[in-house]
């Protein structure tokens, strides 16, 4: 499977459209905009549990120093390790309540102030910290530049990119509306074939379907 670029998408776009092939009602900044908002809209209803969301880094801790930059790209933390002993979470006022001085030793617990992640105690010594956590994708800003879903995800970028368009359009809202159905359909369709395959991520799609019994959600699943 191959990944487009944003060249490629906003061309893909402008045939989805079927008008305007010389940019006169939508300028390619215009589209490239609406392909951008499309890639998160993807991110955000598939709840960031595509396999492209997972992310994972590595850093060493410094002796004596108790914050640490955070992934620029983090949306979630699911895990973080030290030294291979899992943290646990807490928060600022909780461990203010626990110490009254900075000490150090061997962190136990984590908390997340501001764009840092900071440790219970001051580390003694310099171990690894093995983080993994769900990212957003970056945002696609040359046409060059390829998205990080495989290609069976373009045709939904392009459909909720093509709402937008037509949105901005009076007397076009049946058109719209038309084609954020068909960005539901291909949504639909990618949540049964790259997130389902853990039946305990059926409930936020079973949230998000109410009107669906589990039944039904299992028997999509098995076709």
């Amino acid at each position: 499977m191959a990944n487009s670029t944003r060249a490629e998408l906003r061309a893909d776009l402008r045939t989805e459209l079927k008008k305007d092939p010389n940019a006169k009602i939508w300028s390619d900044d215009s589209l490239n905009n609406y392909i951008n908002k499309a890639y998160a809209k993807v991110q955000k209803d598939g709840n960031y549990q595509w396999r492209e969301n997972q992310g994972n880094t590595t850093f060493s801790t410094v002796v004596w120093t108790q914050e640490y930059t955070l992934p620029i790209d983090l949306w979630k933390i699911q895990l973080l390790r030290y030294n291979g002993t899992v943290l646990l979470p807490t928060n600022k006022v909780s461990l203010k309540r626990q110490q009254a001085n900075f000490v150090s030793g061997t962190p136990s617990q984590y908390y997340i102030f501001s764009a840092n992640v900071w440790f219970d105690v001051l580390p003694s010594s310099v171990w690894t910290i093995d983080f993994d956590y769900i990212k957003r994708l970056t945002k696609l800003t040359t046409d060059t530049q390829e998205s990080e879903f495989n290609d069976d995800f373009d045709v939904a970028i392009i459909k909720y990119a093509a709402f937008l368009a037509w949105s901005t359009i009076d007397g076009k809202q049946q058109t719209s509306w038309a084609k954020l159905q068909e960005y539901n359909l291909e949504l639909d369709t990618l949540y049964s074939t790259y997130i389902f395959d853990n039946v305990e991520d059926l409930t936020y799609w079973l949230q998000r379907r109410r009107n669906l019994t589990n039944d039904q959600v299992l028997d999509r699943l098995n076709h």
